[in-house]
């Protein structure tokens, strides 16, 4: 029997070059399909995407064996020049391509997105194949490989943020086709094997320099833009026929300004008869918008910004003090708190492009220099983050329809997670309120979707732990109106006093609801209107008394309205895990907003048909010769599908867990993705290639430490939450590192392992742990957006329990590394 084949000394560089291209442009794709569609279908995308990677392992496995060793070379660049080519064609297709939107549904997928999202998976079935292929070849050198593999992966993740930030997705994904091109040159380095005979050196030579000028035309045409990638198409909205006057990328939002649209405000109160000033559109992804108001220093001429429903805390208590405006934006509540009398307004918004790029650049005569007033003072900071670590103290904590369906290049796997929502999060904004100030929140109800009664459950689930005298009836204060002449939508302004709204307070609010048209769904003294049964149920939560009869009587509710948490910080995600069979079944989702399970439930069927065909086709059809392979198979791929399962439990436990406590989807990405990342190929490359005792202890310690880990992370982002943004997000990296460190021990171990004694199963393997990894990012998800990231995370753990089982056969032995 032959010895196997040595690994070319370039062959781990040229592989994290790849690696990294492949990760970016995941996670840029991600982004793009934020913008173009809408974020749900960012979700189904990436799975497409990592289906791609696992059928590639899966064609290895069939074919792997014919490839001879010499040649291993170029069909490892050929994997990197179809990842280019694929890119390019990818990033073509939707940035020219318009889905039919209004003829099949928001998110019905139509012939033509099908189509678009097959066409994804071709530059990961690409990679796939060429990381497959290297892996399976080498698989004695697994833990090595695995490493760079890994490696560059988290300097992908790491370079996604600076790329969408120098040049946005469409120019992006180009230039990462350059790079997954120019990997090309690197897995045909001068090696034995791949220059071979005299013969072989110019086919070797052609090859090196297609890989090099595909590479340096792609990365030109990326750099340098221009008709093929400029965005034409966004969610089914032909931009040339309104042409945008700004637009700008970073690593979590596409900011556009559109021209004046006639928008008149979420809540205008039914009785204004006044003027509406002239006014511009700035979308975030070409979905959540905020207005650019002209403001020329005359309060008079914007009037109608203090007739907003969202606006109304200025007139119950109108001599408030210094607001604190929570997504500022374009700065229409900021401009509603000066002109209601605020002698100072802190506007806080996360996103620099608005603040840097908007208000303070192109449009800053528009809007009379509004965050260049001495009487302004604009940060960019996530709000929550900014309310926790500040020694100011506020008359008003104003948040307005802070809310975007964006997907951030963190991945698209936080569906309708949002921060500032949650019962920590109105914690923070009341701990930064004065003594008699008031936390005003509005957001809007659809008809499946009770965002006014679950906007109550957290008030009264943030106030409660503060331990007031004050009665909660006291304390809150609920008005309503139409939003935007939608059918049955109705926009909520829910007022927070912790120290208790006064009569005089109560019956100026009563006053001027009703001069302006606004309904009363709860005022202290139980003087609310009665009306709908969303109403009705506001009322009851504030006026239940037993905590536990509450939770009985919304456990009985169709729709979940009970207060969100950080550790399950979904708030437009309403459905009932019973709905499940409901939603596979059914055409497109009741609302637009957080409905994401019509969509996650049919991906788990087409997961569980993925994830059947990897493990049927080879025992059906063969593949490699096996008369070699000694252990077992159904071991040996139940190991397999322990750790794809296990890993994206413990990732995105940790991602849905602690993206509400960095509140910058940057930090999201660089914390959670790039820490874990790296700490894999430090794994991978210190531990792996170890011998038996020490493999199994680290995964013994994996089980340890991610159980320690989900138990300690609510004491670590409770202890750093005051921390700025950077120290905060060290102290819970440092934590990711070392769990990341365990996360990639097992899975090169048992490579190396495997190859030894069943050569033929490696690539069989391989498919299983990417198959199983797309059902279990499903699955994760799922788990997070019902029982929350803690019990992900805990999952997770038991999954790796499990595999310890399973390991005391598959990890037997020591690798032997050449």
């Amino acid at each position: 029997m032959s010895s196997p084949p040595t690994a070319p000394p370039a062959l781990g560089p040229a592989l994290a070059v790849l690696s990294a291209a492949l990760l970016a442009a995941e996670l840029t794709l991600t982004r793009l399909l934020s913008v173009v569609l809408w974020y749900h279908f960012a979700f189904f995308a990436i799975s497409v995407a990592l289906f791609g990677l696992s059928a590639a392992a899966l064609v290895v496995h069939f074919v792997g064996a014919r490839i001879r060793a010499e040649r291993v070379g170029y069909w490892l660049a050929f994997g990197a020049l179809g990842v280019a080519l694929g890119l390019v064609l990818v990033d073509l297709a939707f940035c020219n391509v318009a889905p039919d939107w209004f003829a099949g549904g928001f998110t019905a997928l139509t012939g033509k997105l099908v189509g678009l999202f097959l066409l994804s998976a071709l530059p990961f079935f690409a990679g796939g194949f060429s990381v497959s292929l290297a892996l399976t070849t080498y698989a004695r050198e697994a833990p090595r490989l695995y490493a760079w593999d890994l490696f560059g992966a988290a300097l992908g993740a790491l370079g996604t943020i600076a790329l969408l930030d120098l040049m946005g997705a469409p120019r992006g994904l180009a230039v990462l086709a350059g790079v997954a091109a120019l990997s090309g040159v690197g897995f045909l380095m001068p090696a034995r094997e791949v220059t071979g005979t005299a013969a072989a050196r110019p086919r070797t030579a052609f090859a090196r320099v297609a890989c090099f000028v595909i590479g340096a035309a792609s990365v030109g045409l990326g750099a340098h833009g221009g008709r093929p990638l400029s965005l034409e198409i966004a969610k089914g909205i032909d931009l040339s026929q309104s042409p945008p006057e700004f637009m700008k990328w970073n690593a979590f939002s596409l900011v556009t300004v559109l021209p004046y649209t006639g928008f008149k405000g979420w809540g205008l109160a039914p009785r204004y008869q006044g003027p509406i000033a002239e006014q511009k559109t700035l979308v975030i992804d070409m979905n959540a918008m905020t207005p650019l108001v002209r403001f020329q220093g005359n309060y008079g001429d914007v009037a109608f910004v203090t007739h907003d429903l969202s606006a109304f805390v200025y007139r119950v208590r109108p001599e408030s003090g210094r607001a604190l405006v929570i997504g500022a934006g374009g700065g229409k509540d900021v401009l509603a708190a000066l002109a209601s009398g605020s002698p100072h307004v802190t506007a806080v918004e996360v996103n620099p492009i608005i603040v840097r790029d908007v208000m303070r650049g192109p449009f800053k005569d528009y809007v009379g220099d509004l965050y260049g007033r001495p009487d302004v003072t604009a940060v960019v900071e996530d709000g929550r983050s900014f309310a926790r670590r500040t020694s100011e103290r506020y008359g008003v904590v104003h948040l307005s329809m802070v809310d975007t369906s964006a997907a951030s290049a963190a991945g698209a796997y936080a569906l309708t997670e949002n921060a500032l929502y949650t019962k920590e999060a109105f914690s923070d904004f009341l701990a930064a309120l004065e003594p008699n100030g008031i936390l005003s929140v509005s957001s809007v109800s659809l008809p499946d979707l009770w965002v006014g009664p679950r906007l109550v459950a957290i008030a009264r689930a943030a106030l409660a732990e503060r331990a007031s005298p004050v009665p909660l009836e006291q304390q809150l204060m609920v008005l309503e109106t139409p939003w935007l002449g939608v059918n049955e939508a109705r926009m909520y302004n829910v007022l927070i006093a912790p120290q208790g709204f006064e009569a005089a307070a109560v019956e100026r609010a009563i006053e001027h609801a009703g001069a302006l048209g606004f309904s009363i769904a709860w005022a202290p003294g139980d003087r609310a209107v009665a009306g709908t049964p969303e109403r009705a149920l506001i009322q009851r939560i504030i006026k239940e008394p037993d905590d536990r009869a509450l939770a009985q009587q919304l456990a009985a509710l169709p729709l979940d309205v009970t207060a969100t948490t950080d550790d399950r910080p979904f708030f437009f995600y309403q459905n009932r895990l019973a709905h499940l069979p409901l939603a596979l079944f059914a055409k497109t989702p009741g609302h637009l907003f957080g409905n994401g399970l019509v969509l996650l439930a049919k991906i788990v069927v087409a997961a569980v048909v993925c994830v059947l065909v990897l493990l049927a086709l080879p025992l059906l059809f063969g593949g490699r010769d096996r008369s070699h392979d000694r252990g077992s198979a159904a071991l040996d791929l139940g190991f397999a599908g322990c750790l794809g399962f296990g890993f994206m439990f413990v990732e995105l436990g940790l991602l849905h867990r602690l993206s509400p406590h960095l509140g910058d989807p940057t930090a999201a990405l660089g914390v959670v993705l790039v820490a874990i990342l790296l700490g894999c190929a430090l794994g991978s490359h210190l531990l792996a290639g170890r011998g038996e005792v020490a493999v199994k202890r680290a995964l013994l310690g994996l089980v340890v430490v991610a159980c320690l880990a989900a138990w300690a992370l609510p004491t670590l982002t409770w202890i750093t939450r005051g921390l700025a943004p950077l120290p905060r997000s060290f102290a819970v990296g440092a934590l990711v590192l070392i769990l990341g460190v365990l996360l990639g021990v097992p899975l090169p171990a048992a490579l190396a392992r495997i190859s030894r004694r069943a050569p033929s199963r490696v690539a069989w393997f391989w498919a299983v742990n990417g198959g199983t990894s797309v059902l279990a990012s499903i699955v994760a998800t799922l788990l997070a957006l019902h029982f929350g990231a803690t019990a992900t995370v805990l999952t997770g753990a038991a999954v790796y329990a499990l595999a310890c089982g399973i390991g005391r056969w598959v990890l037997r032995g020591d690798p032997s590394i050449a």
